[in-house]
């Protein structure tokens, strides 16, 4: 190796010296991110608790029913004796009291008592909702969700790449097939329905109550020709625009024939699908390893690729998309532009991503100025005044030529 190459190697690249105002914007990205996750870690919470803790009408009721008992001892225990103390002095308290315990501890009381409790329970399981209902809930609360079918080894893998790499966990759903260990961990992150009779598979209850009204694809990777035609079937009753997709392996017969033309229905032709491969063979906003196409943060619209790249260490803008054009990296950046970004640090992606999701831009809307109604009275007014200014003129004029007939 020469010296002029070693020379070459060792001298650090020139880096633009940042000013203050770098400084700060990075310091609003790095306060954003920690807002969103704040959103995040809140709304999961709040979702939690929500659905854990029966709804707003049990809490009347059972908050009732408890504030009636209380009410009822307080009244014979404190109040009567009272009352009893005030018409009487000589009236013995105590010896009531004990009496009062004694006929509430009898076993008719008690008989009242276990009825009372037992009406209340068939309430509070009338009201609590169902599995099934509460996982309509939570994912309906979400916007352009992928919905993945299956237990199998492809979907734990595309679904720890969309969670823990990506942190896209608002963006996908389960609907499993059977409760493993993985898929209890995932309960935690995303919202997951495990189907305990596999003949609810068969039947299109399941699938119109869930809906899919925000799902942006399907994606069926059950290890069971027979169960995945079932699902092929009763989603496109449902929902037949959505994009749907088959691992081929397990794909049904029909769907090789001739006679079926579904344009929306995709095939995954690799069955050794690896951990990144899997989530670009759906081209889910991935163009290759390590290179996401996203939003742009909101703290940098208006500003360049470039700069964004300064601030987030381990984040590169790589190119802008707008529309089907691709512009570089140091172009301003517009509202309703994509980036496509090389990452270094899944941290980094995650916190980006995060950004994106829970505190998107919205455009700023434009006041209208609110016109100023006009009394109809005044327009007759002045239509009437315009009116008589022309009659005036014409009368002035006839008058000027009345003269000059005169003076000839």
């Amino acid at each position: 190796m020469t010296a002029t190459q070693t020379d070459v190697k060792s001298t650090p690249l020139p880096t633009k010296k940042r000013s203050l105002l770098d400084n700060l914007r990075q310091l609003k990205f790095n306060l954003t991110a920690v807002r969103a996750d704040l959103k995040y870690i809140r709304r999961v919470v709040y979702r939690e608790i929500k659905y854990f803790i029966p709804m707003t009408d049990l809490f009347i009721l059972l908050s009732i029913v408890l504030g009636l008992i209380i009410l009822v001892l307080l009244f014979f225990l404190i109040f009567v004796p009272l009352l009893m103390v005030i018409l009487d002095s000589s009236t013995d308290v105590s010896a009531y009291q004990s009496w009062m315990i004694d006929s509430l501890t009898s076993p008719e009381v008690i008989r009242w008592a276990a009825a009372i409790i037992g009406i209340v329970t068939i309430l509070i399981r009338m009201m609590i909702k169902s599995p099934i209902n509460k996982y309509r809930g939570k994912v309906n609360a979400r916007k352009d969700v992928t919905y993945i079918f299956g237990s199998s080894k492809p979907a734990e893998q595309f679904l720890f790449e969309m969670v823990h790499r990506y942190g896209y966990e608002e963006r996908v759903s389960l609907i499993a097939d059977s409760d493993l260990l993985w898929i209890r961990k995932l309960k935690t992150q995303i919202d997951v329905y495990v189907v305990e009779d596999m003949k609810e598979f068969e039947k299109p209850n399941l699938y119109e109550i869930i809906g899919f009204k925000n799902a942006t694809r399907v994606m069926i990777l059950t290890e069971s020709i027979e169960l995945n035609q079932n699902i092929l079937t009763n989603i496109r009753q449902v929902r037949p625009d959505v994009e749907i997709i088959l691992l081929s392996q397990y794909a049904p017969n029909f769907v090789f024939s001739d006679l079926v033309n579904d344009e929306n229905l995709s095939l995954i032709e690799d069955l050794d699908v690896t951990v990144q491969g899997l989530v670009l063979s759906l081209s889910l906003d991935f163009d290759f390893p390590q290179t996401a196409e996203i939003d742009i943060p909101r703290t940098y619209i208006g500003k360049t690729g470039d700069t964004m790249s300064s601030d987030i260490p381990k984040l590169e803008v790589i190119l802008i998309r707008r529309g089907d054009e691709l512009l570089p990296s140091h172009e301003s950046m517009r509202p309703d532009d994509r980036i496509i970004v090389y990452y270094y640090s899944n941290f980094d992606m995650k916190r980006t991503n995060r950004v994106v999701t829970e505190l998107p831009y919205k455009k700023k809307k434009k006041k209208v100025k609110k016109s100023k109604v006009v009394d109809t009275h005044e327009i007759i007014n002045l239509e009437g005044s315009d009116e008589d200014k022309s009659q005036s003129e014409e009368s002035s004029l006839n008058q000027a030529n009345t003269v000059e007939k005169e003076d000839l």
